[in-house]
């Protein structure tokens, strides 16, 4: 075991120290760049691709993508390094948006877009970090965690928010010293009793495999720091950690990545781990049989050519209700195994045996390259992703998607690139998709290219968006809600002059981030005075996934004849202090 308790890091900032001397850039030299697997000479294969989607023609399906706020991220030129790439990242909670990118955070009003704080890591931290930035809003405790090298990238700082609003501050900052010497490509995740940090140890014995560093949660949001670290089955390159978001139970951490290698493979690798706070932990591997994938080779833009890498690794990794969701770049027998598309993965792990329920290529086309994607799930089942995208024609852009279900799938941009990749070497190195507080709406944060590509060599996006179909209904949600208590809500969808709630299917009905089921009869009485049939449903509270600081929910569910309706209504927390 590891403890320390870290009052102040060291309170000078030192200079960045890359600038640029013509368009022939720097890599982010913070990060080790090894060679990728030769896979040239292996054999193209014809296994079953599995179910492809192609944004071109997703808006001929059902539904669609509504694309909520959208607003500019931080961009090269203000992110305080003159390096590349951004290390696009972003978490969502309570009413904020939180970004960091190569080396600065930024936090934004979500509502509004307004910057709200707007700083270089190392003012952040208290110490110049050496980049490689990840945040994540841990919903089980109300709390952020921003992560990222140290001073000389030997080892690692951690910040820990002292309550749900970011802008209020954080804890001193957390300082690992023995994590290896180069802790690369690190990710965070969490779940009920700890907090994970992943990363490829690059230090003198380290032999860039994947090394796990195990943080007591109660200790850390307390001030002490308290940690160990475990060896898994080789991996390279990422093995991110999941985020673990409403574990009640503790004692499971789930990692998906591809099995060992970033070469390729035919199987994905589940990862559990337990007795983690301890000295012996546990790892059990599940590998789960997929189709064929391999090394991305070729990239292209009009006018020219975009690196690939890295690619063939997952960068993250989303829990919700016992399902665990991911993706990665890499490229299929589709075209010989040439250009990067996205695959994702859904992987049950409810059960004793984690399963693969569902998984898919993002393919829209011969030529076309899908780099960093990432993937999340909502409280219905709908899978929210984002991805790059380039092409002879058309410039480094950032996507969204949906796809539900049913499996209606529906795309839309949400940056359209604007001009050349100057800065090509580095892609990436990854992007994030997360899940509002609502349960139903995504936040998606990645990079494209702008007009100015020739001295704003990078630009990031930051993207809420939903699915479109359902018919929009008020509901009326009591003004206050305990989140805490073991009561009930009671919630009224309203009939309106275009919408009768007498026809809502009530066995249909979820409600709150959790999803949760009506737990008494439903009864069909005028709630608001108006004259109009009104349907009154209770649910638990405890299995809605309301929490302290939520101040709206969200309801779906179907009419009797199966059109899908969607509301939203606003309350009040009480009893949080």
């Amino acid at each position: 075991m590891r403890t320390m308790h870290t009052k102040q890091v060291m309170s000078a900032a030192v200079t960045c120290g890359l600038t640029f001397t013509s368009i022939a850039l720097f890599s982010q030299q913070v990060s080790p760049v090894g060679p990728p697997v030769p896979i040239q000479n292996l054999a193209p294969s014809n296994e079953e691709l599995g179910e492809t989607f192609d944004p071109n023609t997703s808006f001929a399906t059902p539904g669609g993508v509504i694309i909520g706020q959208s607003y500019e991220g931080i961009d090269f030129l203000h992110s305080d390094c003159s390096c590349l790439p951004p290390d696009t990242n972003a978490a969502v909670g309570n009413n904020f948006v939180v970004e960091t990118v190569n080396f600065h955070i930024r936090i934004f009003d979500k509502t509004t877009g307004s910057i709200l704080l707007d700083q270089s890591l190392a003012s952040f931290f208290g110490a110049f970090s050496a980049g490689d930035p990840y945040v994540v809003y841990d919903d089980t405790v109300d709390r952020w965690y921003v992560s990222a090298f140290d001073s000389d990238h030997s080892g690692l700082f951690l910040a820990v928010s002292v309550d749900g609003n970011p802008v209020h501050g954080f804890l001193s900052t957390y300082h690992f010293t023995d994590v290896g010497g180069f802790p690369d490509y690190q990710k965070s995740g969490f779940n009920k009793d700890a907090i994970f940090i992943s990363y490829n140890d690059f230090g003198p014995s380290g032999g860039a495999a994947a090394t796990i560093v195990s943080i007591d949660k109660a200790a850390a949001l307390s001030g002490t720091l308290t940690y160990f670290i475990s060896h898994p089955l080789f991996q390279f390159r990422g093995m991110p950690p999941a985020q673990m978001h409403g574990d009640t139970a503790g004692g499971v951490e789930w990692f998906v990545s591809t099995d060992g290698t970033e070469a390729g493979g035919t199987t994905i690798r589940v990862t559990k781990l337990t007795n983690y706070l301890s000295n012996s932990p546990t790892f059990s591997y599940t590998s789960l049989p997929v189709p064929e994938y391999r090394y991305a080779q070729l990239a292209a833009q009009p006018g020219g050519v975009v690196t690939t890498f890295p690619n063939t690794t997952t960068t993250q990794v989303q829990y919700h209700k016992g399902h665990l969701v991911t993706a990665m770049a890499s490229s299929t027998g589709s075209d010989n195994f040439m250009y990067p598309k996205g695959l994702f993965y859904q992987v049950d792990v409810s059960g004793v045996t984690p399963t693969l329920l569902k998984h898919g290529v993002i393919d829209p086309g011969p030529g076309v390259a899908v780099q960093m994607p990432s993937v999340d799930e909502n409280s219905q089942g709908t899978l929210g992703l984002t991805w790059m995208e380039s092409s002879t024609t058309e410039y480094l852009s950032m996507w969204v998607a949906t796809l539900d279900t049913a499996g209606n799938f529906a795309a839309a941009v949400a940056a359209p690139g604007g001009g050349f990749l100057f800065a090509n070497n580095r892609i990436g190195d990854y992007s994030t998709t997360v899940l509002d507080p609502d349960g139903r709406t995504f936040w998606s944060a990645n990079e494209y290219i702008g007009g100015d590509g020739s001295s704003n060599f990078w630009r990031t996006q930051i993207t809420s968006f939903t699915t479109v179909g359902a018919i929009q209904v008020p509901i009326d949600v009591r003004d206050s809600i305990n989140s805490r208590s073991n009561g009930i809500i009671q919630v009224a969808v309203l009939s309106s002059s275009t919408f009768n709630a007498a026809t809502v299917d009530p066995l249909s009905v979820r409600f709150g981030p959790d999803g949760a089921q009506p737990v008494q009869e439903a009864r069909i009485h005028d709630a608001n005075g108006d004259g109009l049939p009104d349907l009154a449903l209770h649910f638990r509270t405890q299995q809605t996934g309301i929490e302290c600081g939520h101040t709206s929910a969200s309801l779906t569910g179907q009419t009797l004849d199966g059109q899908a309706i969607e509301g939203s209504g606003a309350f009040r927390t009480v009893g949080c202090k």
